[in-house]
C-alpha cells in the first residue's frame, strides 16, 4: 500500500496525444499495398538456456492476425524449425519476391543479448536475437543468432526494392531493471540473456538507424530488459507482440476513422505495453524522420470503428458531499486541487451512449501460494473470483509469506501485515486488476508515473493522465490490500477537465506496498459510476469494481491503470 499527503494541484501542460478508442466493431484488413508479406519467428525452447513461455504464442498470434488481415506470403518459424540457415533462407526468399510498394512484417519473439560485434574492427557490443542452438561457449553454435546489424541490412535491401519493413523485435538486450524483484515472489522471466550492461549512452545510440520508409519496434532499450507478462485468456506473452497484434486488429485506431496509422499504432503499443508490464517495460520505437506517421496507414478497416467500453446508465449526478480525508483501512490520502481554468463543460448534457461489449471476466483461477507454512483449509474461501492453491515453488499470482505476513505479486510486495483470513480480498483484487488491463487493451487512456521504479518513503511521485481535455474524469486507487479510494472528482472538483493533461503529485509513505491507480475518461457524464465509486470509497470490496464499471461506464469511456510501488 501507499500513503500520500497533499502536495500539489493538477495543472495543464503540453497537448497530449490523440485519445485512443475503446472498442473494435468491424473486421479490419491490412493497409492496401502491392502485397503484404511476413516472416514470423518465435522461440520458447533453447538448448542452452531456460525456456521461455510465450514467444511461440506471440508468433502464432501475429501469424493469425496477419493472415486474417489479408497477408498471403508468410513464413512461420517456431522452436525446432528455427536455425541460422532456415532464417537466412526465409529472408533471402522473401527479398527475392518483394516488389515495389510491398509491406513486409518481420517479427521476432525470444531471447536477445548483447554480443561482441562481428564486423571487422568492431569496438562495441551488438544486440542480437538468439536462436535455439545458440551457445556462446561453443564456436560451432555461437553463430546461431541474428545480429541487429543483419536485420538492418535486410531492411536496407527491402527498401532498395521499393518495399517497406515493419520490424517487431520482442526480445531485450540489456541487464537493467526498472525495479528489483523480491526473491520471495514468483520469478519473472525476462527475454534477455545479457550478462553485462551496454557501456555508454553513445553505444546505445549507434544501434539506431533512420530508414527511409521502415519502422522498428523493440521490446526495451539496451539498458533494460522486458519480462514476459501473463494476460487473461492469452497466457504468458511478450507485451510488445501482444500489443502489436491488438493494434493491427483495430484497437490502435485512435480516431475511429477505420484506419490505423503508424502514429496511432506506436502510441497504442507504447502505452499498452507500459500498463501491461506495470511500468517495468518501455518500448523503443524508431520511425523515419521524413515519414508523416499521422498519415502513414499500416492497417485499415472495412468500416469505421465504434467506440466505447460499456453502457451509460441514466441518472442524476450525486449531490455534493463533505470531503473526508481520513484514511480507512490504509491506502491513499490525496486531495487533488483543481485550477480555475478547469470549468464544467458541455459533456454532461450528452445523451446516453449505446451499449458496447466489455471483455468478460477472466476464467483462469488466481494462483495462490503460501510460503513458510502449510496452506490452511478454507484459506481464501470468501473470494468471489475463482482461485487455486499451488506450491510455494510454482508460478503464482499471489505469494503469501506466513512468517512476515507479506503478500507479493508480480515481483513486488503487494501489502504488508496481511492475515490469512484477508487473502480472499487479495484474490479478488488480483482478478479485478486482470480485468482492468483487458479493458485498457481496448484503447488505454495514456498514463505515466514519474519517476518510475520503486519509490521510497518521502519521495514525490507524479501521475500524469493524458487525453482528458473536455472529458469527464474519474480517478481512483486500488491499494495493495484491496481498499478503494476515490481520488477525482472530490466534491469541490468539476467533473470535466479542460486541460489536456491532469497531473497529481503525491508522496510515498506508510503503509508501503503496491497500488493500482485507475483512470476513466469520457465525453459523457458518468453520475451513476461516480456514485457507485463513492459508495465503495475506503472499503475493501474489489470484486464490486468490475460490476460497477461494466454497468455504469459511459459508452465512449477509456480506461488506464498504472502501478505505484513503495518501500521504506
Amino acid at each position: 500500500m501507499i500513503a500520500f499527503p497533499v502536495l500539489s494541484a493538477a495543472y495543464p501542460r503540453r497537448r497530449a496525444a490523440l485519445a485512443i478508442c475503446c472498442a473494435v466493431l468491424a473486421v479490419p484488413a491490412l493497409a492496401v499495398a502491392a502485397e503484404t508479406r511476413a516472416i514470423v519467428i518465435g522461440v520458447d525452447r533453447y538448448e542452452h538456456a531456460p525456456p521461455l513461455r510465450g514467444a511461440v504464442a506471440d508468433a502464432r498470434d501475429l501469424e493469425a492476425v496477419l493472415r486474417g488481415r489479408g497477408a498471403r506470403d508468410l513464413a512461420v518459424l517456431v522452436d525446432s524449425s528455427v536455425d541460422r540457415a532456415a532464417v537466412s533462407r526465409a529472408m533471402e526468399a522473401l527479398l527475392a519476391r518483394a516488389q515495389k510498394g510491398d509491406t513486409i512484417f518481420l517479427t521476432l519473439a525470444g531471447y536477445g543479448a548483447l554480443e561482441p560485434g562481428q564486423a571487422k574492427g568492431a569496438e562495441h557490443d551488438e544486440p542480437a536475437f538468439l536462436l535455439p542452438k545458440y551457445d556462446r561457449r561453443d564456436a560451432r553454435k555461437s553463430g546461431e543468432k541474428i545480429p541487429r546489424a543483419e536485420l538492418d541490412r535486410f531492411i536496407d535491401a527491402a527498401e532498395t526494392k521499393g518495399a517497406r519493413v515493419f520490424l517487431v523485435a520482442d526480445a531485450s538486450f540489456g541487464v537493467g531493471l526498472s525495479r528489483a524483484v523480491d526473491p520471495r515472489a514468483a520469478a519473472l522471466v525476462y527475454r534477455s540473456l545479457s550478462d553485462r550492461p551496454i557501456a555508454t549512452g553513445e553505444d546505445s545510440a549507434r544501434a539506431r538507424r533512420d530508414f527511409e520508409r521502415s519502422v522498428v519496434l523493440e521490446a526495451a532499450d539496451p539498458r533494460s530488459k522486458a519480462p514476459e507478462v501473463e494476460i487473461a485468456g492469452a497466457g504468458y506473452r511478450g507485451a510488445l507482440s501482444y500489443a502489436v497484434a491488438r493494434a493491427l486488429e483495430g484497437a490502435g485506431d485512435a480516431d475511429g476513422d477505420g484506419r490505423v496509422t503508424t502514429e496511432e499504432l506506436i502510441a497504442y503499443v507504447r502505452q499498452f505495453t507500459y500498463q501491461l508490464s506495470d511500468q517495468r517495460q518501455a518500448i523503443v520505437a524508431l520511425r523515419p524522420r521524413a515519414l508523416d506517421a499521422s498519415k502513414d496507414v499500416i492497417a485499415q478497416h472495412a468500416a469505421p470503428l465504434g467506440r466505447g467500453v460499456g453502457v451509460q446508465a441514466v441518472g442524476a449526478p450525486p449531490a455534493g458531499e463533505e470531503e473526508d480525508s481520513a484514511p480507512a483501512g490504509g491506502g491513499l490520502t490525496i486531495t487533488p486541487l483543481t485550477p480555475k481554468s478547469m470549468a464544467i463543460g458541455p459533456g454532461q448534457s450528452l445523451p446516453p451512449a449505446k451499449p458496447a461489449a466489455l471483455p468478460p471476466r477472466p476464467k483462469e483461477p488466481i494462483r495462490l501460494a503460501v510460503r513458510g507454512a502449510a496452506a490452511e483449509r478454507g484459506m481464501g474461501a470468501g473470494a468471489h473470483a475463482p482461485f487455486v492453491l499451488v506450491g510455494a515453488d510454482a508460478a503464482a499470482d499471489i505469494v503469501w509469506d506466513a512468517a512476515s505476513r507479506d503478500a507479493l505479486a508480480g515481483g513486488d510486495v503487494l501489502a504488508h501485515n496481511v492475515d490469512a483470513h484477508e487473502l480472499d480480498v487479495l484474490i479478488d483484487r488480483a482478478a479485478t486488476v486482470r480485468w482492468l488491463k483487458l479493458v485498457a487493451g481496448k484503447g488505454p487512456l495514456p498514463m505515466r508515473v514519474s519517476p518510475e521504479g520503486l519509490h521510497r518513503k518521502g519521495q514525490r511521485v507524479e501521475i500524469v493522465i493524458g487525453g482528458v481535455a473536455g472529458r469527464n474524469l474519474l480517478l481512483f486507487d486500488l491499494t495493495g490490500d484491496g481498499v478503494l479510494q476515490l481520488l477525482y472528482p472530490l466534491p469541490t472538483d468539476p467533473p470535466v477537465v479542460q486541460s489536456s493533461e491532469y497531473r497529481l503529485t503525491v508522496v510515498a509513505g506508510e503503509p508501503f506496498g503496491a497500488d493500482q491507480i485507475v483512470a476513466i475518461a469520457s465525453t459523457r457524464a458518468m453520475p451513476q459510476l461516480e456514485t457507485a465509486l463513492r459508495q465503495l470509497d475506503r472499503l475493501r470490496d474489489p470484486a464490486k469494481v468490475v460490476d460497477i464499471i461494466a454497468q455504469f461506464a459511459s459508452g465512449d469511456a477509456q480506461l488506464g491503470a498504472v502501478a505505484i510501488v513503495t518501500t521504506r
